[in-house]
């Protein structure tokens, strides 16, 4: 018969110690458990996301190869090379205007998209009401052409179906509105309302001219055994000079992704600091349960237990609330992305597929394993290393600790390495993620530094014989064993986060409510062709005389080699990489543009007729490693073009003035279809009348409205700010839960203290007000300090990453700092407050 299984006797003592309650773990479990969540619910989320493209990457794209080209249609032998791929359908997209018919003053920018009977390959697009895509668009005798639209649209023109629209110089009428557009997120960025025609309808409108900015895109369904990779490499070989761009289902949705990517990190970055903040909680649970049992660990130290059991002990304790805290957290995290699908429904912008996702859990719970042993070994080995009769004297937590034992110096080195390294190794990111563990890091050094500042300034202090309070309470900030240091580093870091937050949401609000209208322009004028530069001139000069009108030629075009050398994108750095993926807008000019300032090189002469010369932006030329003399090649309209770059400029593009990357010099684009496009300053009164005098005017002429661009993107900013915040308020909750264990971990020696003061003559409002001076004053040096941090950190990023000027608001900085003083006044409270009501006998019996 065999004997039952008997647990090691570290196991049963650890588990009948947590019959008598959690007490200090709960702490523990909660900041552990808020960090895990945080980690594991933004990973699930971000691979929900990723799945859900994955799965629809076809569909997103419109087929399994987009083919585009700008300006131009394929050639016959460029199509006919498309066609023997597979089953195609064409769709044209631009920007311009639209309006009621019988209104000619209510005019908006719209997505127009032309499609032919074969749209979509993949997918079905969906319109509300009893009609399809290719009833709504087809041709009825008697009347105009069909439209169908963005629900959007109706709102902001006021119309309905039925009602009719006039779009360049063609009229269609309003058939449906869309419910559902399968690749929407393939397609070009939508500065406005989705209005699908169909192809045939596309030439009637008169806005396809020489140089128009229209994209043709051909969507190719592959045939079975032919992949993506092998269809691109065939066309590229066939028509290696036609400058398209081939697209396949891995690359439907790269914006999105690049999008999604920054913002998973940035709350797996705040779930670090969760953690790390947390962390301070989990030592101080431990220090205090240590300090709740040590009458307990006293007497089996002195019964002849083995520091190694006690160790034992304690670590199993702390195991299986690691355990807990990891079931709850990773359990919570993975359910999330499934919660938020049936919660957002058809309100969520992306598709995901839920599911569990082992690798964003194992992520999450190895930040979460390697935080609780980093925070844990100190204290564990303090106490492993402490004799029975250091347990047994009464206010031996006030004596300084013994010193750490280079061993588990050197383990909690490597704990913190492994922890860093996972953090910058598994980042999107992983400069950010570095730029961000090295700021945390000097952040918990700046606020330590200044606890032991203040610590060692309220010693120098000649304390005041009167009021007592006051006196008491300085003293307690700088005794031996204070809870100064985690008051003041667990509550200033989560309140410099917030502080940052806000300054930086502030700043960018007033730069884009103030800043930039002052300086930016009324309007952007686009599809201007050549013969209607002066025509569009005269027109804005005599609808509003005092304003200011720029306007410049431009081409697109993709750069291709530098140097002779076919670009490669691995090559060019992260932030300049946007330069070398798609089409690029070149301009002439022969002198230095208005906002640019010359970095490097000289500037060609007004009158210059030699071979072409580059002037692109400093970043650009940094990212590509360019330097002055190295050749450039671009194509446009499949023609290459090779010039040497010349100079290098700075552009501030924060003036939304009319500036490009990329300058060429006069001449270079002699013969190549052009637009132009232009800005408009006036003052706000004339704005309307220009509207009036270009729109009506020139229908193929696109007029952005700075104006209603401004407010789209400060109404995104506002909801991205609010999500930031959000996610960033559980790091300012674990600071709280962590002063809330610093003052639980000093609660026996508060009850002593008062019991002693008590028996001395202090009475109740006494020991009030001295523990009001005491977290008053840890609370306002947490909250100065986070203020100082948080507005540092802003300017930092204003200044080197958004280029935009520091606003800071004195208001909202001191309500912050009075934030600071109530929670570190009320959690100080709840935490000590039983030790203004303890009756003295009882203690006294036990001292």
């Amino acid at each position: 018969m065999t004997k039952p299984l008997r647990l090691p006797l570290s196991t049963r003592l650890a588990l009948r110690d947590l019959r008598g309650g959690l007490g200090s773990f709960r702490l523990f479990l909660a900041c552990l458990f808020l960090g895990i969540l945080t980690l594991a619910g933004a990973g699930s989320f971000d691979r929900a996301v990723k799945a859900g493209l994955a799965d629809n990457a076809r569909t997103l794209l419109g087929g399994d190869l987009a083919v585009r080209l700008l300006h131009r249609l394929p050639t016959d032998a460029e199509q006919a090379s498309l066609d023997a791929l597979g089953p195609t359908t064409r769709v044209a997209e631009l920007r311009t205007m639209a309006r009621p018919e019988a209104d000619a003053t209510r005019r908006v920018l719209v997505q127009l998209k032309a499609v032919d009977p074969a749209y979509p390959l993949v997918g079905t697009l969906t319109v509300q009401g009893p009609l399809t895509l290719a009833q709504a668009l087809a041709a009825v005798p008697g009347e105009p052409p069909g439209a169908v639209v963005a629900p959007t649209l109706a709102a902001r023109l006021g119309v309905g179906v039925g009602d009719r629209l006039r779009i360049g110089d063609a009229t269609v009428v309003l058939r449906a509105f869309i419910a559902h557009e399968p690749d929407a997120l393939a397609g070009a960025f939508q500065m406005g309302p989705r209005v699908m025609i169909a192809a045939d309808t596309l030439a009637q409108t008169g806005l396809i001219r020489p140089g128009s900015l229209v994209e043709y895109t051909t969507l190719i369904r592959l045939p079975q055994g032919i992949s993506p990779a092998t269809a691109k490499a065939t066309l590229t070989r066939a028509h290696p000079e036609a400058g398209w761009r081939i697209r396949g289902p891995d690359e439907a949705s790269t914006g999105v992704q690049s999008f999604l990517d920054r913002l998973v990190l940035f709350l797996v970055l705040v779930g670090l600091a969760t953690l790390l903040v947390g962390g301070i909680g989990v030592a101080n649970a431990i220090t205090a349960h240590l300090e709740g049992r040590r009458p307990t660990l006293a007497i089996l130290k002195s019964v002849g237990a083995s520091s190694g059991l006690v160790y034992r002990v304690v670590l199993t304790q702390v195991a299986l609330m690691t355990g807990l805290a990891l079931a709850l957290g990773l359990g919570l995290g993975a359910a999330l992305p499934a919660l938020a699908i049936e919660a957002l429904g058809d309100a969520l912008p992306l598709p995901a597929r839920a599911g569990v996702y082992p690798g964003a859990l194992a992520l999450a719970a190895g930040f979460g394993m390697l935080s609780a042993l980093l925070f844990t070994w100190i204290p564990l080995a303090r106490a492993r290393a402490l004799p029975a009769a250091f347990l047994l004297r009464p206010g031996a937590e006030a004596l300084l600790p013994p010193p750490l034992p280079w061993r588990d110096r050197g383990a909690v080195a490597l704990t913190a390495l492994a922890l860093v390294g996972l953090a910058v190794a598994t980042a999107s990111d992983p400069r950010l993620a570095g730029w961000f563990v090295a700021g945390t890091l000097a952040a918990f050094a700046l606020f330590r530094g200044v606890a032991a500042l203040l610590m060692a300034g309220v010693r120098r202090l000649p304390l005041p014989a009167r009021p007592t309070a006051l006196r008491l309470g300085l003293a307690a900030v700088a005794r031996p064993g204070a809870s100064t240091p985690t008051v003041v580093v667990s509550l200033g870091l989560g309140l410099s986060v917030l502080v940052t937050i806000a300054v930086v949401e502030r700043s960018l609000n007033a730069h884009i409510a103030q800043g930039l209208p002052e300086r930016a322009p009324g309007f952007f004028l686009l599809d201007i062709q050549p013969d209607q530069v002066d025509p569009v001139r005269a027109a804005i000069e005599t609808s509003a005389p005092t304003a200011t009108l720029q306007m410049a030629d431009m081409v697109r075009g993709r750069l291709l080699a530098v140097n002779g050398v076919p670009i490669n994108e691995e090559t060019v750095a992260p932030d300049a990489r946007w330069a070398v993926r798609g089409d690029r807008g070149f301009t002439t000019a022969a002198t230095l543009p208005t906002g640019s300032t010359l970095v490097r090189g000289a500037w060609w002469p007004a009158d210059y007729q030699g071979p072409p010369l580059f002037s692109v932006t400093e970043d650009i030329a940094r990212g590509m490693a360019l330097k002055l003399g190295d050749t450039i090649t671009v194509t446009i309209l499949g023609r290459a073009l090779t010039g040497t770059l010349a100079a290098t400029r700075r552009v501030d593009w924060t003036s939304l003035g009319m500036n490009f990357a990329f300058v060429v010099s006069p001449g270079a684009f002699a013969g190549a279809p052009r637009t132009w496009i232009a800005t408009v300053h006036a003052p706000a009164a004339e704005l309307g009348a220009i509207e009036q005098a270009v729109g009506g005017g020139f229908s193929n002429v696109s007029i952005i409205d700075v104006r209603e661009v401004l407010a789209q993107v400060g109404a995104i900013l506002g909801q991205v700010s609010r999500a930031v915040q959000g996610a960033a308020a559980l790091t300012l909750v674990t600071g709280v839960l962590v002063l809330a264990g610093a003052f639980a971990a000093t609660q026996r020696r508060r009850l002593r203290e008062a019991v002693t003061l008590k028996v001395l003559g202090a009475t109740r409002p006494t020991l009030a007000a001295a523990f009001a001076v005491e977290y008053g004053l840890m609370g306002l040096a947490a909250g100065l300090i986070a203020s100082g941090v948080g507005v540092g950190a802003a300017w930092a990023i204003l200044r080197f990453g958004l280029s935009t000027p520091l606003v800071v608001a004195p208001g909202g900085i001191a309500a912050l700092v009075s934030l600071a003083l109530v929670l570190s006044l009320a959690t100080g409270f709840a935490g000590t407050g039983r030790a203004l009501g303890i009756r003295a006998a009882p203690l006294l019996r036990d001292a």
